[in-house]
């Protein structure tokens, strides 16, 4: 028997494994802020900084599973345009975009999206396009600390 115990032990060793009387500390210390260690305070401060990334963006005529079924290069008149979004938020936290179509300046359509934390949340907004509008569809969007995120247009032909 105890040639078997002597033998499981040695086995043990050879194959890199601690015995049970061994203890392996592998846990790396807490990350440095500022020269002191990152408390759970800091850590939401931390992610509380961080901002909401565009990571896609796209003018469509629709939206299926989720997707932009298309990719619109122009709107026209009496056509209704969406605004797809895949947006990452990694800041702890449900955040808020806020969608603006206008057309030459003039604001259209105003929308407030939540923003789940995600590494890419798919969401998006539309505005129709009136018969007898002209000109240039323009999109804003901006966070809801403020900060602009995105700005593109569309020719409405």
């Amino acid at each position: 028997m105890k040639r078997g115990v002597f033998l499981f032990g040695l086995l043990g060793l050879a194959c890199g494994d601690p015995t049970p009387h061994t203890t392996i500390s592998s846990v790396p210390p807490p990350p440095l802020v500022s020269g002191q260690p990152l408390t759970s305070a800091a850590v939401e401060d931390e992610l509380s900084t961080k901002p909401l990334e565009i990571l896609k963006f796209r003018f469509t005529s629709g939206i299926k599973n989720r997707d932009p079924v298309d990719k619109l290069d122009r709107a026209k008149p009496g056509e209704r345009v969406y605004a797809h979004f895949a947006v990452r938020n990694r800041t702890g936290r449900k955040r808020q975009i806020t969608v603006v179509f206008a057309i030459d300046g003039k604001e259209k359509t105003k929308v407030d999206l939540t923003i789940d934390e995600s590494w890419e949340w798919r969401t998006w907004a539309y505005n129709t396009v009136s018969a007898t509008e002209k000109g240039t569809l323009t999109l804003t969007v901006t966070d809801d600390e403020g900060h602009p995120l995105l700005d593109e247009s569309l020719p409405i032909r």
